[in-house]
């Protein structure tokens, strides 16, 4: 990650332990090799989530859910989360852990590439989060802006890539091509006439922004 030991170690003894199924999916996570959110990031959206009044949520990039499972326990009872992954695989354990769950919000787990999925739902969204292919962030945030209320919150994962898109260099398996890509939608996202948003160095980066 992008910060010291030091403070990543204070930032862990401070939080909250995980409930079972949380721990389950974070377990699974790591044993697996999963992209799973970063656990302060994730607490942090949740906290953002809640902040707004969020009842309408859109997630790109389900995995197995742990993004997820924090988004959808800020909603109020008559709230709706959708999210989409592409990996059939992460979309059927994901399935499997909300089927118990039990949440009161309606969490609608789409296996469905977001490009296409995105230009079929109906806005407006209180709240939208990216973490799917890097690559294809910027079209789906171009997607994902119309789709926002004003005073909408915006999130992005993994936009300072363990610190490779500020050094402008490859570092920890992201290549030079996926850093140049990064730092060019890291300007799409804090130059867009719709949005007033920043960069900040929780987990690997998260991107955040309000819908002007």
């Amino acid at each position: 990650m992008i910060v010291t030991d030091a403070v990543r170690s204070y930032l862990d003894q401070t939080r909250p332990e995980p409930d079972a199924l949380l721990a389950e999916m974070q377990e699974r996570g790591a044993r697996d090799s999963v992209p799973i959110l970063d656990a302060q990031a994730a607490t942090l959206l949740q906290v953002l989530a809640r902040a707004v009044g969020a009842r309408r949520i859109v997630e790109v990039g389900t995995a197995i859910g742990v993004s997820t499972l924090h988004l959808a326990r800020a909603l109020p009872a008559d709230g709706e989360l959708i999210s989409f992954e592409i990996d059939r695989e992460r979309h059927t354990q994901a399935l499997s852990y909300f089927a118990r769950a039990r949440l009161p919000a309606r969490v609608d787990l789409r296996l469905q590439d977001a490009a296409e999925g995105l230009t079929q739902v109906e806005g407006p969204f209180d709240f939208a989060f990216l973490d799917g292919l890097k690559a294809e962030y910027a079209g789906h945030l171009d997607l994902i802006v119309p789709l926002m209320r004003p005073g909408g919150l915006l999130a992005v994962d993994n936009v300072l890539m363990s610190g490779a898109v500020a050094e402008g260099r490859p570092i920890d398996g992201w290549s030079g091509d996926r850093v140049a890509t990064a730092r060019s939608f890291n300007d799409h996202f804090l130059g867009h006439p719709q949005l007033d948003g920043l960069i900040t160095p929780i987990g690997d980066g998260l991107a955040l922004a309000v819908r002007r």
